[in-house]
């Protein structure tokens, strides 16, 4: 199932949060982002929350997407990570659950690959999580056979909504 369409109940998202905040804590990043590969805000925990998280996503998303082209272009189907380091605050940018991609923000004081480490660890129970996530949708959808799949509205409905559509217009006002 695609994650186009990704939902989550109040339990989903504090699931997903959990996860965040033990990264962030064992790891004292400034911030653990959880997008999806369009750029849109999942779930975030830490410090730079007070940042414009919309760009930090957005730009990370499009970040990853122009790796995978890289990434193509040599021969490889996907690179596992980015890094990008700076003097005082790193970026570590990796995909999860295939379609998800998780964004940390650190410190210059921790060890990347201390990161490295501690996210491919956690990308697992991120992985379990919307592989659950995804179950539930699946189930939660199912229409039953002979059902419509899109809500059923009578004539009378729709001509209360939105007027009649054989109804004249107005004449014009001849002057």
């Amino acid at each position: 199932m695609s994650l186009s369409n990704f939902l989550l109940n109040e339990s989903e998202h504090s699931r997903i949060k959990s996860i965040l905040a033990k990264i962030q804590e064992e790891l004292q990043a400034d911030l653990v982002l959880l997008i999806n590969r369009s750029g849109q805000q999942i779930a975030a925990e830490g410090a730079l929350i007070d940042f414009d998280l919309t760009a930090i996503a957005s730009l990370a998303a499009a970040n990853l997407a122009a790796t995978e082209g890289l990434a193509h272009l040599v021969g490889e189907s996907q690179f596992a990570a980015l890094h990008h380091q700076g003097n005082y605050r790193s970026i570590h940018i990796t995909s999860v659950a295939r379609q998800l991609t998780l964004v940390l923000v650190f410190r210059e004081t921790l060890v990347s690959g201390k990161v490295r480490w501690k996210v491919r660890k956690s990308a697992a129970s991120l992985d379990h999580a919307v592989e659950d996530i995804q179950k539930d949708m699946e189930t939660q959808r199912v229409v039953p056979s002979g059902a419509p799949s899109v809500p059923f509205f009578t004539d009378e409905e729709i001509d209360r909504l939105f007027g009649r559509l054989d109804a004249k217009p107005n004449q014009e006002r001849k002057e």
